[in-house]
């Protein structure tokens, strides 16, 4: 896969703030991830260079952090049991945002529909009000349960469940799938066009 995630160090001699606008650097850096300041110019079209820009802003400030997230709570705990809903915070927020580029009006699940594994297709439409919604907004859980694991979406009774390991196997690689049909699919092109250029747009340097 040509642009498959990798979350492995990446080392970089410049010291950039780590969050929020660069306002005191006397040499502006070329691109940092989280820095939309620091971003290209929008492309008039998807092009490979394109893509690649892509793929740093979610692999490096997005889906490379929740991953070292997690692999400090695991050396720390062993497990995410009492880290649950940071990670799930944070998850659902990096598929919303990452859902955005490519998907308007009900882009988490037409995100999830569109890029996830099957078995959460039925689930889509429920994920955004049932987890995203309540846990941004009210951080607890009213009609769904997560596990600090792999345990695989499904519905428990009445309330949906899923494993906190497996959402992020699931987003990763729903991430790098977008990421390929991008190359070819004239509609995901001009909404992610669009939205880049509007992130970048409300960046101050």
């Amino acid at each position: 896969m040509r642009y498959k995630l990798d979350f492995s160090p990446k080392f970089n001699v410049l010291s950039p703030s780590i969050t929020g606008a660069i306002v005191s650097a006397s040499v502006r850096p070329v691109f940092v991830a989280w820095q939309p300041s620091t971003w290209p110019a929008t492309a008039s079209a998807v092009d490979d260079n394109f893509v690649f820009i892509l793929k740093g802003i979610f692999e490096e400030s997005m889906l490379g952090e929740i991953s070292n997230v997690i692999g400090d709570v695991h050396k720390v705990n062993g497990d995410l049991q009492h880290r649950g809903h940071v990670v799930a915070v944070a998850l659902m927020c990096a598929l919303d945002a990452i859902a955005s580029y490519g998907y308007r009006k009900h882009h988490v699940s037409d995100f999830i529909k569109a890029h996830f594994r099957p078995d959460y297709n039925p689930h889509a439409d429920r994920i955004y009000e049932l987890y995203r919604c309540s846990l941004v907004h009210s951080w607890n859980l009213f009609e769904a349960s997560i596990c600090p694991d792999n345990t695989k979406i499904k519905l428990d009774g009445k309330s949906l469940t899923l494993g906190l390991l497996d959402l992020f196997e699931c987003l990763v690689a729903a991430t790098e799938d977008f990421l390929e049909k991008l190359t070819y699919d004239a509609a995901l092109q001009k909404n992610t066009l669009e939205r880049y250029e509007e992130l970048r747009n409300t960046a101050r340097p």
